[in-house]
């Protein structure tokens, strides 16, 4: 399409996409005062942002009583004095807060935002991991539609033996495997921190990776055939329609009826896809991330049409040669 060849799309997606990093990455996250607690108790982590609203304040003791996301009361110390002469009732704070098991009250090590238009939720076991979610998730969601895009354009090629459905198969079809590629790095970084290692063949990532071969295979076997054109594009359609067949069962079904790390795993239930059709996170959260996925569904077929236009040039050189 030639709206993907101008260069104000361009500009417009590269300045969507740098404003979606900024505020995946600048967003505050803010969790509950139960949240603070629990965490320091358990030994998890000594300070945890706290999202509340300021219900009085007396700056001469820096006692602080507020009010946080889910209505729960908590006394917190405030000790950033620079700030103090700033906070009113009512003033939306997200503070960083370390719990007293004695006095059971909270101590105020730094202020993150005050007002804040947007914040995340604090999401217990992943805290700042949480911001992958913008982009671990909406990737894997648009190499799932590529592969689809991919499927329908062999099926398109077997019916009507136009050349041109055969291109955009390969290019939905690298440009599926690439978005995999990258839902694997992002998805490797957040297992790093979180289970304390980049690769320990859970059932998701042996899935993705077994799915990754599969696709390899689909660009191998067009390069080694020694067929004619015609009949190359027919046997790598069909391999194609074929593969697809794996890709719901390796990227939905596996992880879900088996034990594992990776949430949704095990029968419980995934965040946002999973069997009841509810999402089960923040809906600050929630709109990022189908706007996310909304971004990377323009560089997706950015990609395709940009690969699509290369293979025609390909094709043609290779017809006049």
């Amino acid at each position: 399409m030639k709206i993907f060849r101008s260069n104000i799309f361009l500009w417009c997606l590269g300045i969507a996409l740098a404003i979606q990093v900024y505020i995946a990455f600048e967003t505050p996250i803010g969790g509950s005062f139960g949240d603070a607690a629990m965490l320091s108790m358990n030994s998890v982590q000594d300070v945890t942002p706290v999202k509340a609203t300021l219900q009085s304040y007396d700056p001469s003791s820096t006692i602080a009583h507020f009010k946080d996301l889910y209505g729960d009361s908590g006394t917190v110390h405030m000790t950033d004095g620079s700030y103090k002469t700033e906070y009113k009732e009512g003033d939306v704070l997200v503070i960083a807060v370390a719990y007293d098991k004695g006095t059971k009250a909270f101590e105020e090590k730094e202020l993150v935002r005050v007002n804040p238009m947007m914040t995340f939720p604090m999401i217990q076991g992943l805290g700042e991991l949480g911001r992958n979610m913008l982009f671990h998730v909406p990737m894997s969601m648009v190499a799932f539609i590529a592969f689809l895009m991919g499927t329908i354009y062999s099926i398109l090629y077997l019916v009507k033996k136009n050349p041109d459905y055969d291109r955009r198969a390969r290019a939905s079809s690298a440009a599926g495997t690439v978005f995999t590629i990258l839902a694997t790095v992002t998805g490797s970084i957040w297992a790093r921190f979180s289970w304390g290692t980049f690769w320990n063949w859970d059932p998701r990532e042996t899935s993705i990776f077994i799915l990754l071969l599969i696709y390899a295979a689909y660009f191998m076997l067009r390069s080694l055939l020694e067929e004619s054109e015609d009949k190359k594009a027919r046997i790598a359609a069909v391999y194609n329609i074929i593969a697809f067949v794996s890709v719901p069962f390796l990227m939905f079904v596996v992880p879900r009826i088996t034990q594992s790390l990776h949430p949704g795993g095990g029968g419980i239930e995934a965040p946002i896809i999973n069997l009841s059709g509810k999402t089960h996170t923040d809906r600050t959260l929630l709109d990022m991330h189908w706007i996310s996925v909304l971004l990377f569904l323009f560089v997706f077929l950015w990609i395709k049409d940009m690969y699509t236009r290369i293979l025609r040039l390909q094709d043609k050189q290779a017809e006049e040669a």
